[in-house]
């Protein structure tokens, strides 16, 4: 176990709420014991002490002390298959979408002992890049398009049944989403969305303003125009918002790797100083108005005025992260099984 420690200060943008001027944001990491050696994607944090990771060959991992400890069960279902979208509602109930074909949906309510399978996409086309609920009942998954047609699922009863959403966009050739880190689609309180693509001739963001009835697109200035560049992870505070991505066949590139929006993701900005190559998760941290921290194969990056100005941090690369909700705890997952337990620090100014 060994721990990195990362202080900045900070640069006030009103509209991202920033932290007090007197505020220095640190960031602990503490590495953590996962039991397994395979890369981990699918990671749903529910509190300070409760996450939930989805592994390859249908293998979950829970923890409910903070990762002091985490547990393993296996889908028999799901050998093979990797779980690389997840929802955590508490220590028992949890959601687990797995990537490619067969498209399947897991369930288990006492705490990975059993699994019920709740979904099963009959297209053989399908494949789910990320999974998130705007409450206990309400909820999205997003995949590839399947015939040419996006592939947006809605549920309104915590995952029993779904429906396909309506009034879509029509994708560009060779347009899909990434499920590198379950978090190409972010989501608010307020029934907003948004959804990161690439793929295709431009980097574009779906998004609906009610629960997934109605869908707009837009353009965003990220990498674009090969199969493997586009936006990867999407995060939102407020109206501010961060975009990150690249070209994952080009780690270290700097260009085309992130983006911003401070109107609720009608206008975006490229940064003044993007991180430093491919990023495959962003998430916004919790209590510290305009920060963001972005995670990728060749490292981390922080930003602290709503993803204007990106700098490196020491820790090496994750492929995902998460923030518990309203607190300063949050986990990064990566590959030979890695994980770090991060907590956000609020030092006074000396």
């Amino acid at each position: 176990m060994g721990t990195a420690t990362l202080a900045a200060g900070l640069i006030a943008l009103g509209a991202c709420q920033p932290a007090p001027r007197n505020a220095v944001i640190g960031i602990d990491w503490t590495m953590q014991e996962s039991g397994v050696h395979s890369s981990l994607r699918g990671l749903a944090v529910v509190d300070a002490d409760i996450a939930w990771i989805g592994a390859p060959d249908g293998v979950i991992l829970r923890t409910v002390d903070g990762g002091e400890t985490w547990t393993q069960s296996r889908v028999e279902a799901a050998a093979g298959l990797d779980f690389r979208s997840a929802h955590g509602f508490n220590a028992n109930h949890a959601l687990f979408f797995t990537a490619g074909s067969p498209a399947r949906l897991f369930e288990t309510r006492d705490g990975g002992a059993s699994f019920t399978l709740l979904y099963e996409d009959g297209s053989d086309a399908a494949f789910f890049d990320g999974l998130a609920f705007w409450d206990n009942r309400r909820g999205i998954a997003f995949s590839d398009p399947v015939d040419g047609v996006f592939h947006i699922l809605l549920t309104e009863d915590g995952g029993q049944s779904w429906a396909a959403a309506r009034n879509l966009p029509v994708p560009l050739d060779g347009e899909a989403g990434f499920a590198a880190s379950d978090t190409s689609l972010a989501l608010d309180e307020a029934g907003r969305v948004w959804i990161g693509t690439g793929g295709g001739a431009r980097a574009r963001i779906l998004s609906s303003l009610d629960f997934g009835a109605s869908w707009g697109v837009v353009n965003a200035p990220l990498a674009s125009g090969q199969a493997g560049a586009g936006i990867f992870s999407i995060a939102a505070a407020g109206n501010t918002l961060v975009a990150v991505g690249g070209d994952y066949t080009r780690a270290d590139a700097r260009d085309g790797v992130a983006a911003y929006s401070l109107d609720g993701g009608r206008i975006w900005f490229e940064p003044e100083v993007p991180p430093a190559g491919y990023r495959s998760a962003v998430a916004s941290m919790p209590g510290a108005g305009g920060h963001f921290l972005a995670v990728g194969p060749n490292g981390s990056d922080l930003s602290r005025d709503g993803g204007r100005v990106w700098e490196a941090m020491p820790e090496a690369g994750y492929n995902a992260i998460a923030f518990a909700p309203g607190t300063p705890t949050g986990w990064a997952i990566g590959t030979d099984g890695k994980i770090a337990r991060l907590t956000i620090r609020r030092d006074s100014q000396e």
